[in-house]
């Protein structure tokens, strides 16, 4: 057990000094909720109520402490910072910038859609814009980071309830690119 608290421990250190510190994200961690953090928002679901039931807390069925494979917080500024970090190569050097953000697996077997898969990041290709980024949720949480790489643009939203950023990422995209969406 003390070497997983370890690995943790210096996994947290690591991200804090090479992805949060250059890229200006102060307000971005995986916070230990047993402490009082300020600001931070309270997720609300309607898992487990029947459709159109009452909304509830995620309180007790989110993780204590994020880490690698999610449960962290960020802001939409902060979310921003890591992108123009990104783009400037502040994280990076352009050659791993690229090899990070390029899709190499298809996690679809329908070749109409353009979607990748890099290493953290899903890739994109919409009449001739290269999206770049991540979209994550859990109940009563959603996000979404849109790096539209040809043409600059940046779509950071972030929710505190179910699937809230699917439809403004849709409609963002659909007066971007002049696509419908279906």
């Amino acid at each position: 057990m003390r070497n997983v608290c370890s690995i943790t421990h210096l996994w947290e250190a690591a991200v804090r000094e090479n992805v949060y510190t250059p890229a200006n994200m102060h307000n971005t961690d995986c916070y230990d909720l047993e402490y009082d953090v300020p600001n931070l928002a309270t997720g609300y679901t309607r898992l487990g109520t029947e459709d159109g039931g009452p909304w509830r807390n995620n309180i007790f069925i989110h993780v204590v402490k994020g880490g690698s494979a999610g449960g962290g917080y960020s802001t939409v500024e902060d979310l921003l910072n890591f992108d123009i970090a990104l783009r400037t190569n502040k994280l990076l050097n352009p050659e791993h910038t690229d090899l990070s953000t390029t899709g190499k697996l298809l996690p679809y077997e329908n070749p109409d859609k353009q979607k990748r898969l890099g290493y953290g990041f899903m890739e994109n290709r919409v009449q001739g814009e290269r999206i770049i980024g991540h979209i994550g949720g859990f109940e009563g949480i959603s996000a979404v980071l849109a790096m539209y790489m040809h043409s600059g643009y940046t779509l950071a939203v972030l929710s505190n309830y179910d699937h809230g950023v699917m439809g403004v990422h849709l409609k963002f995209d659909e007066l971007l690119l002049e696509i419908q969406i279906i």
